[in-house]
């Protein structure tokens, strides 16, 4: 269809945008990997920061070096998932990539000002990470991550009134609740 010849009716402007949205749920929802990798990789970092805190160990915060990993592994499978599928990627899908990205970037970014914030870091990054998670679970209209969304919003707000120590934790259930739950649910819908 040449577009500058031919215009669309309102019912094939619907029907492409239904396609789209369709085509996208599809894509992001075969990449469940995300939550559910990023879920188990972040719920060993918070576990670990607290066991270390507990041992009185001098450096707990070393346990965050495995997102570094995480990081690569995340590219490589992205990389390769897009070269193996080879699919053309959709709007909604890169406003979804540019969206996590943009997390990404604001989490690495964070702990290195957290004297700014009194250290206040878990809160902070979880409240963030509740409006990329909202969106997310709004483009792909599944309401699970929509409300893991919240739930990272809630344990954010609590985190502010916990010892650092207790952060961990809190943001250990909340990864769990949050990205967990609902990557097992788009896992088990391919």
């Amino acid at each position: 269809m040449n577009n500058e010849t031919e215009k669309l009716s309102p019912q094939q402007s619907l029907d492409l945008i239904t396609a789209m949205i369709n085509q996208a749920k599809g894509n992001v929802r075969n990449n469940s990997f995300y939550y559910l990798f990023w879920g188990w990789v972040l719920i060993v970092a918070h576990l670990g920061s607290f066991i270390l805190n507990r041992i009185d160990f001098d450096y707990p915060f070393a346990v965050w070096l495995i997102v570094i990993p995480g990081w690569i592994v995340s590219f490589l499978y992205g990389s390769n998932q897009s070269k193996r599928e080879n699919r053309t990627t959709t709007h909604l899908e890169r406003v979804n990539i540019t969206l996590w990205i943009s997390f990404g970037s604001i989490a690495a970014v964070i702990p290195f000002f957290g004297g700014y914030i009194n250290y206040q870091i878990n809160p902070i990054i979880l409240l963030v990470g509740s409006m990329a998670t909202v969106t997310s679970g709004t483009i792909l209209k599944f309401l699970p991550l929509m409300a893991g969304g919240v739930v990272f919003f809630v344990g954010g707000l609590l985190c502010f009134f916990m010892s650092s120590e207790i952060q961990s934790l809190v943001s250990a259930v909340t990864i769990a609740i949050g990205y967990l739950v609902p990557g097992y649910l788009l896992k088990s819908q391919k």
